[in-house]
């Protein structure tokens, strides 16, 4: 009479070591490749924010190296001055102004640029120069073109909207606008991509269901595009809110702040305070942004989903 293989109890604990070394190296190896980007996240992000918030609480005299404890006075202080709320309410000014231009502007650029058209190529990459532009050689641009000599103050002269040539740059009720459309007009391209990428992963099967179904090419942007671009729609959101909530360069190259604070933001603000050795100052001010940030994208990022959800139902 045949006998069946024997299996002894000592292979079962061997194959059953195996099988749980081979699980437990898979859930460990993904970390080794994550171990460089923590360490550059932990030392350029984590460890400046904690170092911030510790300033932040105290009397820090950066000369000196030392700080004396005084709890939550930096943050009364910097919510008694005046200067610090006219650089939030400049900051939201510049956010309600740039949000929907580049959240929409470039949806359109991306839809004109996705159509199979000959040349193409060439206006994908003259709408992208801006992004590869350094904001140095902009600013100068821009500067140029604000001038009282420059093209857009000669339109405006032509449209009738100012009597005579005005630098934008100089007016407290213009300079803000002015910066903001630098940008716009820096991003334009950037966010062009992101749409431009998600318009090619739509498949060509909807619109061509529209089309024979009598859909006109407006309805088929509405109820098609738009709902299927939801997801890039909240990644350029939620860039849009971070990008302006710490615009620098293209104020502090254009106006400095200027004209009487109409341009200062909460970065120049701080900006302004470490200039003056206010770490403390500045470094309650920089936690304040940074809570503001995240609350900012996280709220956008809830109603974009909520409507992206309503918009697929």
């Amino acid at each position: 009479m045949s006998r069946g293989p024997v299996v002894l109890p000592n292979a079962k604990v061997k194959v059953g070591t195996q099988k749980k070394s081979r699980l437990s190296m898979r859930h460990v190896a993904p970390w080794f490749f994550l171990i460089p980007s923590l360490l550059i996240l932990g030392t350029f992000l984590i460890i400046p924010i904690l170092e911030a918030f510790q300033w932040s609480l105290l009397d820090y005299k950066i000369i000196a190296g030392t700080g004396e404890f005084v709890g939550l006075s930096n943050f009364k202080e910097i919510f008694t001055d005046a200067n610090f709320w006219m650089a939030l309410l400049n900051t939201f000014i510049f956010l309600i102004i740039v949000l929907p231009l580049n959240v929409f502007l470039p949806m359109i650029l991306a839809v004109l640029v996705n159509q199979k058209i000959r040349g193409v190529s060439t206006f994908r990459i003259l709408y992208y120069l801006p992004v590869v532009t350094p904001m140095v050689v902009a600013a100068l641009m821009w500067k140029m073109l604000y001038s009282q000599s420059g093209i857009i103050s000669g339109i405006l002269v032509k449209l009738g909207l100012f009597d005579s040539p005005t630098n934008l740059l100089i007016q407290s009720s213009t300079a803000l606008f002015a910066v903001s459309m630098i940008t716009v007009w820096k991003g334009l391209g950037y966010y062009m991509i992101i749409y431009l990428a998600g318009l090619q992963s739509i498949p060509k099967d909807v619109y061509e269901s529209a089309s024979i179904d009598g859909a006109s090419v407006f309805q088929q942007f509405r109820n098609i595009t738009i709902p299927m671009l939801a997801p890039s729609v909240t990644l350029v959101s939620v860039m849009t809110i971070i990008a302006g909530m710490k615009v620098f360069e293209e104020i502090a190259l254009t106006t400095g702040g200027g004209p009487s604070g109409a341009t200062t933001t909460l970065v120049m603000y701080i900006y302004k305070k470490f200039m003056n050795l206010d770490v403390s100052i500045a470094s309650a001010a920089g936690i304040v942004l940074l809570v503001l940030a995240i609350g900012a994208s996280l709220l956008q990022m809830k109603l974009t989903s909520s409507r992206e959800d309503d918009l697929r139902a």
